[in-house]
């Protein structure tokens, strides 16, 4: 059984009148516990891949399966309920809540959840340990360096226990020593706890760290390299 498999898929958008093709009859898998890396030029279709995959868009047509389970056979709701339980997102642009503390941002997957108090606080020191950031907890989101924020991020991503992680270009807006850092911790968190993880990225460092990677190019997958 894969962690992620699609079979097929189509997607268009409209734009000023006329339709564009972003998948055209995509397939790809990852196996449960693999790292794996999806590079393409802008406009291959990597991003509009992740939001099928996680349920945030759907395909025109062709089947997406997470852990087995059918992505269509859900309702709107249920799959929003699903998709916090069992996936992990951790985008280039971070998307905290300012309003919010650390501790709280971590902690929202599971305060939606309606959680009790005992687990989240149970959560929140193991992610933060995780992550390296136990002492940030209590601070505010305008007070932290962008990789500060992307460990953030990542530990949010973390703090359902997900068997999946999605990361849109996680250090696209890094410095180069930061980026090595967060890739080096997402590394160790596909070690450590077993999550798959699904990358885009424009950047072949980043792909290193990663088990296969999947070439896109106009929509399609053109190499799956080890």
């Amino acid at each position: 059984m894969y962690a992620v498999e699609a079979k097929c898929l189509f997607k268009s958008h409209r734009a000023k009148g006329r339709r564009i093709e972003v998948l055209k009859n995509l397939s790809m898998q990852v196996k449960k516990g693999e790292m794996v890396a999806v590079m393409g030029a802008s406009g291959s279709g990597k991003t509009t891949l992740l939001h099928n995959l996680s349920g945030i868009d759907v395909p025109d047509s062709g089947e997406i399966f997470i852990d087995d389970k059918d992505l269509s056979s859900f309702s709107r709701e249920e799959l929003a309920l699903f998709r916090r339980k069992n996936i992990g997102m951790v985008f280039q642009d971070f998307q905290l809540l300012e309003c919010l503390s650390v501790g709280e941002n971590i902690l929202l997957p599971m305060i939606l959840d309606k959680q009790s108090e005992k687990e989240q606080k149970r959560q929140l020191r193991k992610v933060l340990e995780m992550v390296g950031i136990e002492e940030l907890s209590e601070r505010g989101i305008t007070e932290l360096s962008g990789g500060q924020k992307q460990r953030v991020a990542i530990a949010r991503a973390l703090v359902q226990e997900p068997n999946l992680i999605f990361a849109d270009e996680p250090t696209g807006n890094l410095d180069g020593q930061t980026a090595e850092n967060i890739l080096r911790c997402m590394s160790q968190l596909n070690q450590k706890t077993g999550a798959s993880m699904l990358i885009v990225t424009h950047d072949l460092h980043t792909a290193s760290f990663c088990h296969r990677t999947l070439r896109m190019e106009a929509g399609g997958v053109i190499d799956d390299i080890l």
